[in-house]
């Protein structure tokens, strides 16, 4: 399987969540950066969502995603949920503020615990994320605040 049908996969999966939990409505925009739009069916309030999938190791993204937050923002509207393809899927569902932090946050920990240097490549970009490093956000759907049972 390689990582255009890993990621097909993981969005038709998160879809299949979001239905069964009463989303609304559904649709995806973008060629290179897919997303997804989820609209409540109550409130008509629509999130949008990356789907970063995984099949073993660690989740990739990039040092560009990181930025810096003091407070979290009102009424959150972006969401990146993280999946596993396992056996039985996992998911973490996580703001999208929190996510771009986080990245922000390890990379300079990172750089500094190698004298401000990456230790190979000065030029990459290259960000992994870790189950351990998310681990508070599995499962945490009400997150979305536009599903059924919230």
């Amino acid at each position: 399987m390689n990582s255009f049908e890993t990621n097909r996969i993981a969005r038709e999966l998160v879809a299949n969540e979001l239905i069964k939990r009463g989303i609304g409505s559904i649709h995806t925009s973008g060629k290179q950066k897919i997303r997804m739009h989820a609209t409540s069916r109550s409130t008509g309030r629509t999130i949008t969502i990356q789907v970063k999938s995984k099949r073993k190791g660690n989740w990739h993204s990039t040092i560009k995603e990181g930025q810096q937050f003091n407070t979290p923002p009102d009424n959150e509207n972006q969401f990146w949920i993280f999946i596993a393809l396992e056996h039985n899927p996992r998911f973490w569902i996580v703001p999208d503020w929190w996510i771009r932090d986080y990245i922000q946050t390890k990379h300079q920990q990172y750089l500094d615990s190698h004298g401000g240097h990456r230790p190979v490549n000065d030029e990459s970009d290259h960000c992994s994320i870790s189950v351990e490093g998310i681990h508070n956000w599995e499962n945490r759907w009400e997150e979305l605040g536009v599903l059924a049972t919230t």
